[in-house]
């Protein structure tokens, strides 16, 4: 070993003697940051509102406007199809469709304002006993529900390879997130259905007139086709009731003793390390060491 590690490995045992001295000298210091985060985070732990997760798992429905052979049986009767707003795709569009719908702003602000859920998203703003907003409090608007119903309580998951689809509700009413968690899912059909209707109707009308104006048989072949597929359509909007999902799994409350929110155990247990950590931190950067500015500076012969 040369000179200059020798002195490294002095200067690294000063560094480290220096360090562990400080740390004993502010052990107080150390311990009474483990105590302060430990009791903070063991009683934010036990005082949180807790808050539960429902889930509802859905699988894409099989009534849907793909119409298997259907397009390239029309061939060049396509455009008039396109025209009649007729989907002769695959069925995975419509899925995306509603997956699109049920993450709106339009479709959320409406199931938050029929099911009355204002003063439940914004209960501390909420005067119970007037059954108005509390005094001088601004009231929130339809935009900021939305907001905080989509970004804070509900999450929409696609599995791409199954096809599967979770809904899930997070908040502080078990009861109510699973009925949320299936009303959302209920409306949703409702809603793509009276779509499919209305879209089934316009295209009849126009398919109808297509109809009597066409003189070719094959051209009027192919747009019977095309009316019998749309009538098809209707009948099954009309029927099923789960038009676009079918529920797998419906949502049901969690247990009460089950909160997804807050996790005591690990607030627990990260208490005593938070408070280790913060404790080291403030021991070595909190000045010098009081036994060294403690000790007499060294004084000078004069002359």
């Amino acid at each position: 070993m040369n000179v200059a590690d020798t002195a490294k490995g002095d200067a690294d045992s000063i560094d480290t003697r220096e360090v562990l001295a400080r740390l004993r000298s502010r052990r107080w210091l150390v311990l009474g940051c483990v105590a302060v985060c430990s009791a903070a985070l063991t009683s934010a732990a036990f005082l949180m509102t807790p808050v539960y997760r429902s889930s509802t798992i859905l699988v894409p429905a099989n009534t849907g406007q793909g119409s298997g052979g259907l397009g390239s049986a029309l061939g060049e009767l396509g455009g008039i199809a396109s025209l009649a707003g007729i989907n002769i795709g695959s069925r995975g569009s419509i899925t995306e469709e509603a997956l699109a719908v049920l993450r709106s702003r339009e479709f959320t602000e409406r199931f938050i304002m029929e099911e009355k859920l204002m003063p439940r998203l914004f209960a501390s703003k909420w005067d119970t006993a007037r059954g108005d907003w509390k005094p001088g409090v601004i009231a929130p608007t339809p935009a900021k529900a939305y907001r905080y119903f989509n970004d804070k309580i509900r999450s929409v998951d696609q599995d791409k390879k199954t096809g599967l689809v979770t809904v899930q509700l997070d908040w502080r009413d078990r009861n109510e997130a699973a009925v949320w968690a299936n009303e959302l899912i209920e409306r949703l059909n409702q809603e793509m259905r009276a779509r499919a209707i209305r879209d089934a109707d316009a295209s009849l009308g126009y398919l109808n007139k297509e109809l009597q104006s066409a003189t070719i048989v094959a051209s009027r072949d192919a747009v019977g086709r095309l009316i019998e597929s749309q009538i098809k359509q209707r009948m099954l909007a009309d029927v099923s009731k789960e038009y676009v999902f079918r529920v797998v799994d419906r949502a049901m409350p969690a247990d009460a003793d089950s909160p997804v929110k807050p996790q005591k155990l690990a607030m627990i247990a990260g208490g005593p390390f938070l408070g280790l950590l913060l404790g080291v931190l403030a021991a070595l950067i909190s000045g010098s060491d009081p036994a060294r500015r403690a000790s007499p500076a060294p004084t000078r012969n004069e002359s």
